[in-house]
């Protein structure tokens, strides 16, 4: 009984890890949009690029740590990793 209460506590935790990873995510691209306009083009293109890149580890977390009943947690994940694309779109593109 002890072991099933451990792994449950161990499950909770990895949880409120990912919804602080998709916190700190939402963090990182309100601080990369304020900063875009900043950046020269090496800097821009490196750290958007990082970010695309955190944003499909991070998704491919929430898939694996998620059961069908917690598919709320996957929604805000996709949406961060279209919005750090569309950035990366925007500031390679545009800029």
């Amino acid at each position: 009984m002890d072991r099933h209460n451990n792994e449950s506590c161990e499950k909770a935790n990895l949880k409120k890890a990912l919804l602080w990873l998709i916190v700190v995510d939402y963090f990182l691209l309100a601080t990369f949009l304020f900063q875009l306009t900043h950046l020269t083009i090496n800097s821009g293109t490196s750290i958007s690029l990082l970010l695309v890149l955190y944003n499909v580890i991070l998704t491919g977390l929430c898939f694996l740590q998620t059961t069908k009943y917690e598919t709320y947690i996957i929604y805000p994940t996709i949406t961060a990793t279209l919005l750090s694309f569309i950035y990366f779109l925007y500031f390679f593109f545009l800029i």
